[in-house]
């Protein structure tokens, strides 16, 4: 591990233990800034400093402490309208199941230092019918439906996804195991229901697993992982361990364990910790562009040879299915026999205005060569990951 990363890490563990750590004189302040802004952390560099007492430049320490500042703000709005919808749904006999950043709030030294992208909320879809006018009356507006969620916006408030299972459908090893939730959700003396810490674990281990895999993920979600672990005075690990083994995610869990004891308890870096550091670190908060298409690649591998992949990528970019073309030219969904006329449009379209977009996407799919996509499958089955399904 690099020196810096030991100080950004460091910084970390001050703000969630209130420790005072010392950093070098030659800290690159500027640098750990955009670091802690791709990565959401802001607010928390910013409670290491100030419990350790450190001397930060002043246009750092100032922009550190307006980002702190707005933070306390959105929280305190996220704060309230989760409540609110907590309050209606159990107010009209809405079964839900609070999700991730919602409960992790909450186990965080300041509830600001979690803020939420969005709100992520369990739901039964057959009560979705019933769920519509409270979202409308609290304010929201309804803006797509995806494979798992439907999601509801306040604009300039917060972002709510209901789910309609845990985990997308086409994750589809993941999926296996966890089905829509609802069989692990128990119930409270309201509607909102709860899962047992382990369970919620597996859950939170797993969503952290897949956007790993999918593209990278950020130094936020590892401390998700880590809080939520200190919160919690009694754990079974052998019933947790046993079903992190079904879900073949096992050894990267002792892997990302073993890369939390480095980072916060003491622990001496080893050659796992250090790989897992640098793509931590490299991702931002939600992985990187490369990343996201060797993974697609891969995953298209898993059906046809690697050498194949780029062609057939290619074909789906020059023929996409209706399905794929329906979210924008909506006339699909009811005249699916246009498709054909529908590419002749985007090809003559890309060629006169969007001959940049071709240049990107030929970029793109070059990038998926026989010898990055065995890159990336070695690199995940190094830390103990891999794509456990067919396409």
């Amino acid at each position: 591990m690099i020196l810096f990363q030991r100080g950004i890490l460091d910084l970390l563990k001050s703000a969630l233990t209130g420790e005072r750590i010392q950093l070098p004189d030659d800290f690159d302040w500027q640098t750990a800034f955009r670091l802690g802004k791709s990565h959401q952390i802001l607010s928390m560099l910013y409670y290491g400093a100030i419990n350790s007492e450190l001397v930060l430049p002043e246009e750092i320490r100032a922009k550190l402490e307006t980002a702190t500042f707005q933070g306390v703000f959105i929280d305190r709005n996220q704060l309230h309208e989760v409540a609110c919808i907590k309050e209606q749904f159990c107010r009209n006999g809405i079964a839900f199941l609070p999700l991730k950043g919602i409960l992790l709030k909450s186990m965080y030294p300041h509830t600001d230092m979690r803020l939420m992208g969005d709100a992520d909320i369990l739901i039964k879809t057959e009560q979705y019918e019933a769920i519509k006018p409270i979202m409308t009356q609290l304010g929201y507006e309804e803006i797509l439906e995806s494979d798992h969620e439907l999601i509801w916006d306040k604009r300039g408030v917060l972002h709510v996804e209901l789910h309609k299972r845990l985990i997308p459908s086409y994750n589809k090893d993941y999926y296996a195991y966890f089905g829509d939730g609802w069989r692990l959700a128990r119930e409270t003396e309201t509607a909102e229901y709860e899962m047992r810490d382990e369970d919620q674990f597996i859950y939170l281990f797993t969503h952290y697993a897949k956007h790993y895999r999918d593209a990278g993920i950020g130094i936020r979600h590892l401390i998700d992982l880590y809080v939520f672990l200190q919160a919690k005075t009694e754990f079974d690990w052998e019933y947790t361990e046993r079903e992190l083994e079904q879900l073949q995610l096992l050894k990267f869990c002792r892997n990302s364990l073993e890369t939390l004891a480095v980072w916060f308890d003491g622990k001496e870096d080893s050659e796992m910790s250090d790989f897992m550091t640098d793509r931590i670190f490299g991702s931002g908060a939600y992985g990187t562009r490369e990343n996201h298409l060797l993974s697609d690649g891969l995953k298209t591998s898993k059906t046809i040879t690697k050498e194949q992949v780029k062609r057939a990528k290619m074909l789906k970019l020059i023929f996409p299915s209706a399905k794929v073309l329906s979210a924008k030219y909506t006339v699909l969904k009811k005249m699916p026999f246009l498709l054909p006329f529908i590419w002749v449009y985007r090809w003559i379209a890309a060629v006169l205005f969007k001959r940049k977009n071709i240049k990107v996407q030929r970029e793109a799919v070059n990038m998926m060569s026989t010898e990055n996509i065995s890159s990336y499958q070695n690199e995940l089955n190094f830390v103990g990951l891999d794509f456990n399904f067919e396409e």
